[in-house]
C-alpha cells in the first residue's frame, strides 16, 4: 500500500477516534483503549477480496452510550436499494476503488435488514430510494453517513474496499 494512502489513513482513524473521543471521555468506567493495528485491518482486507466478502467485523468496542464497530466492506457489485440505518452513524474510508455514493431522497417499499449481521441489533431497513444528492467518492476519501440518512453506492467504477467505523447508540 502506497505511504500516502497509509498516512491518509492514519488521519482518518485518528479523526474519526478524536471525534469518537468526546464519548469515551465520558465513560464512568473506561475501557481500554481499542487498537485495530495496521497488519490485522490489511489482512482482513485481503481475505475480504480474495474471497470477496461484504462485510467483515474487526473490533467492537462498547463506549457510553452505545457502541463502536470497526469493519472491513469489499463491494464488487452496486447497490440496488438503499440502506437507512435508524440508530447507527457510518463512517467511510475508501481505501481502493470509486463510484457514486446516493444519499438523502425518499423512501418506498421499506423492508427490514437482517444480513449482515454485522451491523448489530439497531433497526436497519432496504429500501427503493427515490431522489438523493449523488456524489463521486475514491480513494483516500472519508464519507460521513448520519443515522436515519439513506443512502447507496448506486454505481461502482471499480470494485471498492473501505474501512467502516459504526457509532451506535444503544442506551436512552
Amino acid at each position: 500500500m502506497k505511504l500516502s494512502i497509509r498516512m491518509s489513513l492514519l488521519a482518518c482513524t485518528i479523526a474519526t477516534f478524536t471525534t469518537a473521543g468526546t464519548l469515551l471521555a465520558q465513560v464512568e468506567a473506561p475501557a481500554p483503549a481499542a487498537v485495530v493495528k495496521a497488519e490485522v485491518w490489511q489482512e482482513v482486507m485481503s481475505t475480504s477480496v480474495e474471497e470477496n466478502i461484504l462485510d467483515t467485523k474487526v473490533n467492537e468496542t462498547p463506549v457510553k452510550g452505545g457502541v463502536v464497530r470497526v469493519g472491513i466492506v469489499h463491494r464488487t457489485q452496486p447497490e440496488t436499494r438503499a440502506l437507512l440505518h435508524q440508530e447507527f452513524t457510518e463512517t467511510y474510508y475508501v481505501v481502493e476503488g470509486s463510484g457514486t455514493l446516493v444519499t438523502g431522497g425518499t423512501l418506498e417499499e421499506q423492508r427490514p435488514v437482517s444480513d449482515p449481521p454485522n451491523l448489530g441489533p439497531t433497526p436497519s431497513f432496504f429500501a427503493t430510494q427515490v431522489g438523493g444528492e449523488t456524489q463521486q467518492i475514491g480513494p483516500g476519501d472519508i464519507v460521513v453517513i448520519p443515522a436515519g440518512v439513506p443512502h447507496r453506492l448506486s454505481v461502482l467504477d471499480s470494485p471498492m474496499s473501505y474501512i467502516i467505523y459504526r457509532f451506535e447508540v444503544t442506551a436512552p
